[in-house]
């Protein structure tokens, strides 16, 4: 569990990306107020005109003011347990994609302090220089950050990357994490072994680590909890294009464990066009 300072400290750092104070969060129910164009001269955090925050057990959906009465329609009478669901992101769609804008959540985002954190550097993993940065391939580790990023760390094997992590700075205090492994590695723990250098650095650099993670990833998830990330908030936001659903359950309970689909096929939704189309 998070400490009580670290809960406040992300508290205070969302209000800061979104520009208002959460004060008006429901336990209960999600309030949707409009999201202010501006603060102290500094523009807002968008996500396409759309962001829902569920932290500490508390709601609310911050979105541009001409959604907020259409939207109200959609969260009257929602539960935020039902909201910041695959379910909540169709329903709040419905709104969104008049505006060529798709809501994609929920997401998961965890974070860890110096009392919290269990990851140690790997031996395996060294910094990445620009140069090396430059030539990722990031089709293929999509989910970490390019040359944009304040330091990535990296495994190879016989010469070729098979594991990166790359730190994007999210404002003071967190530093965020992405990680990605080559379905080609050769072994188990590369994905640790990077997240917890990452980690780390950040730690060594006075600042606080965090990472997000759909909840149909599980091994990420349980990656990111090994090293010491733990859950502090979920979102759900708006994208620009086409709604994109998320994909079936990832990983395994046990290593040897075999997993059926439940549904028959023709039970599937046979409406979900490839990612090629988009």
């Amino acid at each position: 569990m998070l400490s009580s300072d670290l809960n406040i400290t992300i508290k205070e750092w969302q209000e800061k990306r979104l520009g208002m104070s959460l004060e008006e969060a429901s336990p209960d129910t999600v309030p949707v107020v409009a999201r202010p164009a501006h603060r102290n001269g500094v523009s807002t955090v968008d996500n396409a005109g759309l962001t829902g925050v569920r932290l500490n057990g508390r709601s609310i959906l911050v979105a541009r003011e001409d959604w907020v009465e259409p939207l109200k329609t959609i969260t009257t009478d929602v539960h935020p347990d039902l909201l910041f669901t695959p379910f909540g992101a169709y329903e709040l769609s419905r709104v969104t994609l008049a505006h060529e804008i798709s809501v994609w959540g929920p997401t998961w985002f965890l974070f860890a302090d110096a009392l919290s954190w269990r990851g140690r550097v790997d031996e395996r993993v060294r910094a990445l220089t620009v140069d090396e940065l430059s030539a990722v391939d990031f089709d293929l580790f999509w989910h970490c950050y390019g040359p944009g990023s304040v330091a990535a760390f990296g495994i190879y094997q016989g010469g070729k990357l098979v594991s990166l992590a790359t730190v994007k700075d999210q404002g003071d205090p967190f530093m965020e994490i992405g990680v990605d492994v080559s379905r080609d590695a050769q072994s188990s723990g590369l994905g640790s072994a990077v997240v917890a250098t990452a980690g780390t650095w950040i730690l060594d650099q006075g600042r606080l680590p965090l990472a997000t993670v759909a909840p149909f990833n599980v091994p990420s998830a349980r990656t990111l909890r090994r090293v010491g990330l733990e859950y502090g908030m979920t979102d759900m936001i708006g994208v620009d294009g086409p709604f994109r659903v998320p994909p079936q359950p990832m990983g395994r309970p046990l290593p040897d464990a075999d997993i059926y689909d439940y549904y028959p096929d023709w039970a599937m939704n046979t409406g979900i066009l490839p990612r090629t189309k988009i």
